[in-house]
């Protein structure tokens, strides 16, 4: 019923398992970042640190906002299938009910 607004939950749910995806791409990347080898500079391997901290710390805000997109996405399915099985129930049918005719 609620699809009649032009609503498509399978590309919704679709959209939903590429964040995932995403999502575990990420996660599965940043277990592989390890100890970065030494250069033998001090500064170079100060700003290799640094650089690699504020990755870190951005690939986890990352992290964090493909969820909330993923659970906003799921929301809204959960939310259509409300609101759909909500006007299947407030809206009239053309349909008779039994033992009733026509007059």
């Amino acid at each position: 019923m609620a699809t009649g607004f032009g609503f498509d939950r399978d590309a919704v749910l679709q959209a939903v398992r590429q964040l995932t995806d995403v999502r575990s791409g990420l996660e599965s990347a940043r277990q592989q970042t390890g100890q970065l080898p030494k250069t033998g500079s001090y500064d170079i391997d100060l700003a290799l640190d640094e650089f690699t901290e504020a990755a870190i710390e951005h690939q986890t805000d990352l992290l964090a906002a493909v969820a909330a997109v993923a659970d906003r996405l799921d929301g809204v399915v959960t939310g259509h299938a409300q609101l759909d099985s909500a006007l299947a129930n407030e809206l009239p049918t053309n349909q008779h009910a039994k033992g009733k005719r026509d007059e």
